[in-house]
């Protein structure tokens, strides 16, 4: 072997070990970066020398930089985070139904539905009392503002819904036009270029982790390096350097969020969209909230129908026969629309509330004793037991969403601390590796010093 070689593997063992240092410092700079995954040189040996009939490796190369992570558990992270994502969104809505229904305060729908059915007691007890009147007619007109504002509370909930469900449209759009910008660049990367090519894949890493917050996806990588997307119907978002969007309009109530393909505006895929964000806040608004608005309708049109049939058959101050107490002016849209009947509001003496003429308060006592029939739930419940089965289903609800938010971050983090044990970055590890190329390069430097001297040798020789 030639001094001449002796320097050329010198230099190659210089940079070799020049490029360990330089990625084995990114590791570190980079130990606190989202996504990071670390980097390792792969180094072969390379060129030959014939020593009789051995034959010897004396030069090193760069064969690659590689990512060092595990390909299986960056998908189960990417699943476990739609799941996870899914349960915490429907958390937090969950627990604004719950605070609209709320009655632990006082001043609930329960309380004022109690209210309702003493002041028909009051009035039984004297019914040509002025004030029982005036009394009876606060709590009627208070206890249908509150059912007309829980409507309301779940209304601005649902519109929240669209909002949200927008801008995660919105979003969602800009990840995937994101993934197919890097799947581009990926594939401009050259071998000359690897240290980019991992910082590109880790950007791709990150945004696919972030689109999976917002919507349940599929990936598979294709030979080349890019990677595909796709819905749970098997429509792709992604498809190496290709992409395709979606949209969002309302359905013909002009009420909920209809979600498709821009290039499939009759195709919904409100039905697929199960996980993340967006699944949360289908659900919430297709599922979840028309219950609850369910609920309220019913109860105000069981609350509305019997009390005016009592009162109907009664008698007021005038001893005229009684009109309806309750009004729906929407039948669409019962516990939004219910209010007392303004012939009553503008005159408390048309509560009707005796059975005869001679103002025997029977009416009042049978509306008063309204609260004890089983009135809902197909005859097996009272109006109160109703608002209470209510209230104790939301707040089941939200109890097990807690658990199952809990539950799925534990997994969560199970995953992350695998992912972080593979392609984390540990000080310690990389203080080991930094020391190990810095005495690589030191022999390399002596290398070159020793070739220096075998050439200064020689040429005292010659002379």
């Amino acid at each position: 072997m030639s001094i001449s070689n002796l320097l050329l593997t010198a230099r190659d063992s210089l940079f070799a070990h020049r490029m360990a240092i330089d990625i084995t410092g990114g590791n570190v700079a980079n130990v606190n970066t989202p996504g990071y995954t670390r980097q390792r040189l792969d180094l072969r040996s390379v060129g030959s020398a014939n020593i009789r009939d051995a034959n010897a490796q004396i030069g090193v190369a760069i064969n690659n930089v590689e990512r060092i992570y595990n390909q299986y558990i960056e998908t189960q992270v990417i699943e476990q985070n739609q799941n996870l994502s899914y349960s915490d969104t429907m958390l937090q809505g969950l627990q604004n139904i719950e605070r609209m229904l709320d009655d632990t305060s006082g001043n609930g729908l329960n309380d004022r539905l109690n209210k309702f059915w003493s002041s028909w007691e009051n009035l039984s007890n004297n019914p040509t009392g002025k004030v029982e009147r005036n009394d009876l007619l606060f709590a009627a007109k208070n206890l249908a503002e509150t059912i007309n504002s829980y409507k309301q509370n779940l209304d601005t909930i649902n519109a929240d819904m669209n909002r949200s469900i927008t801008e995660t449209v919105f979003q969602i759009n800009n990840k995937v036009e994101e993934i197919r910008d890097l799947n581009e660049k990926i594939l401009g990367t050259g071998s000359n270029e690897l240290e980019s090519r991992s910082s590109l894949l880790d950007n791709r890493s990150q945004a696919l982790k972030d689109l999976s917050n917002l919507i349940n996806i599929s990936e598979l990588e294709n030979s080349d390096g890019t990677i595909n997307v796709f819905l749970p119907n098997g429509e792709p978002l992604v498809q190496g350097k290709t992409s395709q969007t979606l949209a969002v309009g309302l359905d013909v109530s002009g009420l909920l969020s209809n979600i498709y393909l821009t290039n499939k505006p009759a195709e919904s895929l409100n039905g697929t969209l199960t996980k993340g964000e967006l699944g949360a806040f289908i659900e919430l608004q297709n599922t979840v909230i028309p219950k609850y608005v369910t609920y309220m309708n019913d109860f105000s049109v069981a609350l509305s129908t019997r009390t005016n049939e009592l009162h109907t058959s009664g008698y007021d101050a005038y001893k005229n026969i009684g009109v309806d107490f309750f009004v729906i002016a929407d039948i669409d849209n019962p516990s939004g629309t219910i209010g007392v009947n303004s012939i009553i509001t503008d005159d408390p003496n048309r509560i009707a509330g005796s059975e005869t003429v001679t103002g025997d308060g029977e009416i009042a006592r049978r509306i008063a004793a309204v609260q004890n029939e089983l009135l809902m739930d197909g005859g097996t419940a009272t109006l109160n037991n109703f608002l209470a089965a209510m209230v104790g289903e939301i707040g089941s609800q939200v109890a097990d969403a807690e658990m199952d938010s809990d539950y799925q971050t534990i997994i969560m983090n199970q995953l992350e601390n695998q992912r972080e044990s593979i392609s984390g970055v540990s000080i310690d590890e990389e203080m080991i590796q930094l020391i190990k190329y810095q005495m690589g390069y030191t022999a390399a430097g002596k290398l070159v010093v020793s070739a220096e001297d075998m050439l200064d040798t020689l040429i005292e020789l010659i002379k």
